[in-house]
């Protein structure tokens, strides 16, 4: 039986988007994210609470959050989007296929970095974008109703996924090593 809304809508409860404060890092759990067919049991598997969401199989990914600038993040300080996921042995559709991440900030451009899953150990939880930083910078000026926007995306191959679990979102300070 599938559910009334296809589409997941993410959840707006304070304990889906913590705040580490000895490490000034986010984490947003899958409940708070919009998840494209996240609504229906056929092609995700989405914990109550705090748990992961594990994709059973979609042709189109698309998993986007959002945040307040100014409520969550300091003005001036630049910062990295991952997201903590986790591929199951029993996997399929990600060979030669690119997801693509997205973080935006209020009216700016989007930026845009790919990452190939397949490159990771099944069964590991890894971040990603895989060796390159998602990174971006919040504005001095920025209005209380500016927000954040980053996603994860693999809608262009028309193909057939799943075996992908979303653990969480992280947004960490950039540092510079």
């Amino acid at each position: 039986m599938t559910s009334r809304h296809s589409h997941h809508k993410g959840e707006d409860i304070f304990h889906l988007v913590k705040y580490d404060r000895e490490n000034d890092t986010w984490r947003i759990k899958p409940r708070a994210l919009e998840i494209i067919w996240g609504g229906d049991p056929r092609y995700w598997n989405l914990s109550a609470g705090e748990g992961p969401a594990e994709l059973l199989q979609v042709s189109w990914l698309e998993v986007t959050g959002k945040i307040n600038l100014s409520r969550f993040l300091k003005k001036g300080k630049e910062y990295m989007v991952k997201f903590r996921v986790e591929l199951r042995p029993d996997n399929f559709g990600w060979g030669n296929c690119p997801v693509y991440f997205m973080v935006k900030v209020g009216e700016q451009t989007r930026l845009w970095k790919k990452a190939y899953l397949k490159l990771k150990s099944y069964g590991q939880v890894f971040d990603v974008p895989i060796n390159q930083n998602l990174t971006f910078r919040v504005p001095e000026s920025c209005s209380s109703e500016e927000k954040l926007m980053f996603g994860m995306y693999e809608i262009w191959k028309g193909r057939w996924k799943g075996g992908l679990v979303i653990h969480e979102v992280i947004i960490a300070p950039l540092l510079y090593v």
